[in-house]
């Protein structure tokens, strides 16, 4: 493009000095060879942005492809912390409504007691997303319904899931910390039925009823953004 803007400069340069024309002529000329390099560079930057935007088309296409596998493996993680959820409340529960008379029931019919202290840590997919949205590409995603529902879903929900999965760990750890701190010689049982037990226990019961929910936002989230990816 630069040869050919120094080829048509020289020829107006050439053309301003041929004694052999007259000045409507080399006006003529001037206006000529100008129009060729304006039209050149137009069509020049046309060219270029259109491949540009063609490969931020292609970049953009290629993540949401990847994303897709991504929120599909968030999902099945998403799903396996909920029904932990749903298990440890129904296990706290059970463990907040026992009484002497039920826990001498049980151990006469041989039954143990689930303590409900069960570990959860929901693994994200979120490298992709931090890769392109660092790239500063996110932009480059056209279906702005597409755009806005996943920085929702990494920015506002997935920062919610962690909240909520730190909180249950500190619930867990009081509650851990006064069955392993009961006295030595003392029935975990015992320490079960105990008013500052109870109180705890009635914490985490009420916490992982709520917060349920918030993993069921979360799996709809994902699967809003796949349906849309798919309709691209």
């Amino acid at each position: 493009m630069q040869d050919e803007i120094i080829k048509h400069s020289k020829k107006i340069h050439s053309a301003m000095g041929n004694k052999e024309h007259s000045f409507k002529e080399k006006v003529k000329e001037v206006l000529t060879e100008i129009l060729i390099i304006v039209f050149a560079v137009t069509l020049s930057i046309w060219l270029h942005s259109w491949s540009e935007e063609r490969h931020q088309h292609k970049d953009a296409q290629t993540f949401l492809s990847g994303l897709k596998e991504d929120l599909q493996k968030d999902i099945a993680n998403l799903e396996e912390t909920k029904e932990t959820f749903h298990k440890t409340q129904q296990q706290i529960s059970f463990a907040l409504h026992l009484t002497s008379k039920k826990i001498d029931s049980l151990k006469a019919n041989h039954q143990q007691i689930q303590s409900g202290t069960n570990f959860i840590n929901t693994v994200v997919n979120n490298g992709r997303y931090e890769g392109f949205k660092s790239s500063g590409k996110i932009n480059t995603i056209e279906n702005q319904n597409i755009r806005n529902t996943i920085l929702s879903y990494y920015q506002q929900t997935i920062p919610e899931i962690a909240f909520v999965e730190k909180s249950y760990e500190k619930l867990m750890s009081r509650y851990a910390d006064l069955l392993i701190n009961g006295k030595e010689d003392e029935d975990i049982n015992t320490t079960i039925l105990k008013q500052k037990t109870k109180i705890v226990l009635s914490g985490i019961d009420n916490f992982t009823k709520d917060k349920q929910k918030s993993y069921e936002d979360a799996i709809k989230q994902a699967k809003e953004i796949i349906t849309e990816i798919d309709k691209e």
